[in-house]
């Protein structure tokens, strides 16, 4: 399967960001898809992401079409906002080679003059392959079989197995903050702090102390991550515990804010990450609290 989007504004897939109206999501969709997608939950959404993408333009408009992959999904309002990203594996495919293509990859004839989402249940790798257009195998390592079918799917998942604690279908809570820090009482100010910058952003924040809901704490840690939107860490001092919880989200794909009062804290496999450094006296967290708000929203809005 793939995703076709299709959008009248010019330079839209230039950005990473764009919204459509809810009513024009799943048309020029085989009724079996659009009742499969027709609610985006958890499920539909990490789906509808792990999808190959054209980003395309409405006809008579000569600008060619790009192939990428949804990143994030926010249905609200009566509106669809997408984050997404191109493939630099994949040139772009001019207007007039898209139209020769339109059969094969069951596009409507008059599809292309319509602001739209559409799902397609064929393979858009294989056709640009067969096409010529990318070279056999090129994005196979990218890809992979959906259930058996000649679906493609983007290989965007990791096949986890802990033993140490059990992944579980939890809710996503779209408005919490995970916090992985010191829990000692120095940090306490420090914690007021991220609470505070949670608020003025419009979200709330839990520790794991926060919740006992299971007989293990990090069960309780894991639960927390996974239904978060953003995990806040802080390195400061090097404290294991957090190092360990910021491989959890990771790996469980989580956005990670890390801040520290010291630079030097954060361990040789992050140090490329942006961190908000800080002072830990009353200026100093303030600042914090402001530029954490700040990148707090540009992360759930």
């Amino acid at each position: 399967m793939y995703s076709l989007i299709v959008t009248a504004k010019e330079g839209t897939w230039d950005g990473k960001r764009y919204v459509l109206p809810q009513g024009r999501f799943a048309e020029y969709t085989d009724d079996s898809l659009k009742a499969r997608y027709r609610i985006l939950d958890d499920q539909a959404i990490a789906e509808l992401m792990s999808l190959p993408t054209l980003f395309a333009y409405e006809e008579p408009k000569d600008i060619p079409a790009r192939v990428g992959r949804v990143t994030r999904i926010t249905s609200r309002g009566g509106q669809v906002k997408l984050d997404f990203e191109l493939l630099k594996e994949v040139p772009a495919i001019p207007a007039a080679q898209l139209a020769e293509m339109a059969f094969d990859l069951d596009i409507d004839g008059w599809e292309m003059n319509r602001t739209h989402w559409a799902i397609k249940d064929v393979g858009l790798i294989e056709l640009l392959e067969e096409a010529s257009f990318i070279q056999p195998h090129v994005m196979r390592a990218r890809f992979s079989k959906v259930d058996g079918h000649s679906d493609t799917k983007l290989r965007s998942e990791v096949l986890v197995a802990p033993t140490v604690f059990s992944p579980h279908s939890i809710e996503a809570e779209p408005a919490l903050v995970a916090v992985m820090m010191p829990l000692s009482k120095e940090f306490e100010d420090v914690h007021q702090s991220i609470q505070a910058a949670c608020q003025e952003a419009g979200l709330r924040c839990k520790r794991a102390d926060d919740i006992w809901e299971d007989s293990t704490i990090i069960q309780d840690v894991v639960n927390l991550i996974y239904r978060s939107a953003v995990v806040v860490v802080d390195f400061s001092g090097r404290n294991p515990n957090v190092m360990y919880e910021t491989g959890i989200a990771h790996t469980l794909g989580r956005p990670v804010v890390p801040i520290s009062q010291t630079p030097c804290d954060l361990p040789f496999d992050l140090i490329h990450h942006r961190t908000l450094n800080y002072l830990a006296n009353e200026q100093g967290l303030r600042a914090m609290t402001k530029k954490l708000g700040r990148r707090l929203r540009q992360l759930t809005s």
